[in-house]
């Protein structure tokens, strides 16, 4: 009887305790703070997919010696109200060869990259991989031109065959 007066005691003492430090023991009128908002859209929407494909024309060894390879053109167009800003920031997913030229999957040949603003008139930016761009939105579109182009990056041609190389770009609109 002794032992089960001890575990009864004991029992008691832990529910104590357990309720000390439980919400239901805190005084009622203990300060709270109510948390609310509101989600909207973006100030701007992308009139591209977010993960495409480009396709660049095959390209002979003699253009590349001669550097003479064409651009390929991807639009990056943004539908925004106006007054909006779009910061954009481009990685080299596989790495590059200096600030604006991708590394591909053949050894000595790399993608040649450039920005182009043509919203209004055709603008050419500089474009480093890493550093943010920013083009406040006067009016509602902004309209991008992003190219590619092959070119050798040693004094030895690459080898022939098909190659890929990763462009990552981050939006924030604001």
């Amino acid at each position: 009887m002794n032992m089960i007066a001890r575990m009864s005691l004991w029992l008691s003492l832990l529910a104590a305790l357990f309720l000390s430090f439980s919400s239901t023991g805190c005084a009622a009128d203990a300060p709270s703070l109510d948390i609310k908002g509101t989600l909207i859209k973006p100030p701007c929407t992308a009139s591209f997919p977010a993960s495409q494909n480009v396709d660049i024309p095959k390209v002979n060894l003699n253009s590349l010696r001669s550097d003479v390879t064409e651009w390929t053109h991807v639009a990056l167009d943004f539908q925004c109200i106006k007054g909006s800003q779009v910061i954009l920031k481009f990685s080299a997913g596989n790495g590059a060869f200096d600030s604006s030229t991708l590394r591909t999957t053949l050894d000595n040949l790399g993608l040649k990259t450039r920005l182009t603003d043509m919203t209004s008139v055709a603008k050419l930016l500089d474009l480093k991989f890493g550093e943010p761009l920013s083009f406040p939105v006067e009016e509602t579109l902004l309209k991008l031109n992003l190219s590619v182009r092959p070119v050798k990056t040693a004094d030895e041609l690459p080898a022939i065959g098909s190659y890929s190389s990763t462009l990552l770009m981050e939006i924030i609109y604001l």
